[in-house]
């Protein structure tokens, strides 16, 4: 009951509002719509009026009403508002070779934007780049049909020349199809291994048609080194040889010395000369061992020279003769002197004859022949030392053939045997007295 007394009451209060006529015209005061709105209510506006003018290039759209109409508070004429805009038209856009490249739409007057970016592939001689339209586009007055149009530049390369090292000796833009100016004078510094001949460049430089990177091209050549090699103040060999070849060394010969150098080098390096040095072949103190024994350099002369017997090999003989001299190497010596147990290594030895050449018999020389029984001794036999028979213990009998005999030492016949007898020294000197 209490909700249809509210209803009541509200329609009561409606009935006593005014009323108020809005009326809603077109731009030329025509009447679209006419009506009567409660104080306070909204007003229905009609459909929106189309503008009945044209223009060419512009459009003019319905842009809502000139007056508030929601809450409606007197009597009220309503026109449209209306608002310009120019009109739009499709721009396309178009290969040189007549593909669409694509479109757009401007509005009259303004400029295209352009959006569309066209490109020429380049050919071997020629780059075409893009320069423009063939039409105004800066301000846009109906459909447009655009075609590209492309520039015609002849090719320009980039060249560079670079040294084998890596380093950049020249760079210069070339034009298609022309020729390069590669720098002049390039060389490569020698070193020790070779030395070094421009070659060229790494590509041809006539025609170029691309950019290139071109390096120095060079020939590697072998040092040449001369080696010389001298005895004493003569010219044995000269050669011309490479770096890094084997160095062969002449083989010399000198009679009684041996060949050494100044300088021992297996490879070319430099240019060298090189020295024999020659050293006698038995200087004094050497020992020097055949097939007959070992023997000590005395005098290393060459004519003249003499030796010591240190050993003498004849195993099997009863009988040995020792020779008078000895050959060493290219020369012979003469054996002068006989060393301790010299001849011990003579096992079956009974007899010993020494020849001429024998001037000294060293402490115990003869020492040592078990079964030697006689010694005939040369005539120039001057020194007999001590002990010179000492452990001889089958020796009879000593024979002396010359008169030079001067040196005899007291104890030349200690640990020899007891009865030994001595022939041709009742003509030496009183010396000999010892036997």
């Amino acid at each position: 009951m209490a909700e249809q007394g509210k209803a009541a009451k509200k329609k009561r209060i409606k009935k006593s509002l005014p009323k108020h006529v809005v009326v809603f015209q077109d731009e030329q005061g025509a009447v679209l719509k006419t009506g009567f709105v409660i104080h306070g209510q909204a007003a229905v506006p009609p459909k929106p009026p189309v503008f009945k003018e044209r223009e060419e290039h512009y459009q003019i759209l319905f842009d809502g009403w000139d007056q508030d109409y929601s809450e409606v508070r007197s009597n009220l004429v309503i026109k449209p508002l209306w608002r310009r805009e120019p009109k739009k038209y499709l721009v396309m856009y178009f290969h040189e070779n007549g593909a669409m490249l694509g479109m757009e739409s401007v509005a009259y007057g303004s400029p295209a934007l352009k959006t569309v970016r066209p490109e020429k592939d380049s050919d071997g001689e020629y780059d075409y780049p893009f320069i423009g339209w063939n039409c105004d586009l800066s301000a846009i007055k109906g459909d447009t049909r655009a075609k590209a149009v492309f520039g015609k530049v002849r090719r320009v390369f980039t060249v560079r020349f670079y040294h084998e090292d890596g380093s950049l000796l020249k760079e210069e833009q070339v034009h298609y199809d022309e020729e390069a100016h590669p720098p002049a004078n390039v060389i490569k510094p020698r070193d020790e291994t070779y030395h070094y001949e421009f070659a060229g460049w790494s590509y041809p430089t006539d025609h170029i048609r691309s950019s290139l990177n071109i390096h120095a091209v060079f020939k590697y050549i072998y040092n040449e080194y001369t080696i010389s090699f001298y005895s004493e103040e003569t010219l044995s060999r000269k050669e011309k040889l490479h770096y890094g070849d084997s160095i062969q060394y002449p083989v010399l010969n000198r009679k009684g010395y041996d060949l050494s150098w100044d300088k021992y080098l297996s490879t070319v390096t430099e240019d060298q000369e090189i020295r024999a040095i020659w050293t006698f072949s038995n200087p004094a103190g050497k020992i020097v061992s055949t097939a007959e024994g070992d023997f000590r350099i005395i005098n290393p002369s060459i004519h003249q020279g003499t030796v010591c017997c240190l050993r003498y090999y004849r195993p099997g003989e009863k009988k040995v003769k020792l020779p008078p001299e000895i050959r060493l190497g290219d020369y012979y010596y003469k054996i002068t002197e006989i060393d301790a147990c010299a001849l011990k290594n003579c096992a079956r030895m009974e007899t010993l004859i020494l020849p001429d050449s024998i001037k000294k018999i060293r402490d115990k020389g003869l020492a040592g022949c078990r079964r030697l029984r006689r010694v005939v001794f040369g005539k120039e036999i001057k020194s007999l030392g001590k002990y010179i028979f000492a452990d001889d213990v089958r020796l009879k009998n000593l024979v002396f053939t010359g008169k030079n005999l001067r040196y005899v030492d007291k104890r030349v016949l200690d640990q020899a045997p007891g009865r030994i007898s001595v022939e041709g020294t009742n003509k030496l000197s009183p010396i000999t007295q010892h036997f």
